[in-house]
């Protein structure tokens, strides 16, 4: 991640996700999530910024990634994967505690979305299995019931010859 100063604006240079902006600047970063809150959402037409890849208007946006959960930010308005990767940070980062817990509720959802993936799978080839063994069984039970056909027929010429021979 890399901050770009504007202006006035206080912003340091920072390296990794762990790493915070003192004040608020214009940062290079690829936020994965954003959640769309309708208190804080469309364009920002009253800013100062454009996004330096497009030019455009600023996005109204919060934050859904790790400890910047809920923060509310600037970013360029148009999607993934024409988006540019910068954002103005419009709150301060969360207190410590806040964010610590941010970051254990959002491993833990990817935690759950991953078990939820591996099941998925698991449920599907379980269902592919099951349709395998069902046409199995079909084929099993045709061909129990030719030879059903088959023993009733013979046991029936058999009972046939035993009473013509008498």
């Amino acid at each position: 991640m890399q901050t770009t100063s504007f202006g006035s604006l206080n912003s340091s240079v920072v390296d990794g996700l762990d790493a915070e902006v003192d004040g608020m600047g214009i940062v290079e970063l690829v936020l994965k999530y954003h959640y769309p809150d309708k208190s804080f959402s469309g364009l920002e037409s009253r800013s100062k910024h454009r996004c330096p890849g497009h030019g455009l208007v600023p996005a109204r946006r919060v934050a859904w990634v790790e400890s910047s959960t809920g923060r509310c930010f600037l970013g360029c308005p148009l999607d993934l994967p024409d988006e540019c990767k910068w954002v103005v940070w419009v709150e301060p980062p969360p207190p410590l505690c806040v964010a610590l817990a941010f970051e254990g509720l959002h491993a833990e959802v990817e935690h759950s979305w991953i078990k939820s993936h591996k099941l998925q799978m698991e449920n599907m080839e379980l269902a592919k299995n099951n349709c395998a063994l069902k046409k199995k069984l079909k084929r099993r039970d045709e061909m129990l019931n030719v030879w059903a056909v088959f023993f009733a027929g013979f046991v029936v010429c058999v009972v046939l010859a035993a009473f013509s021979s008498q």
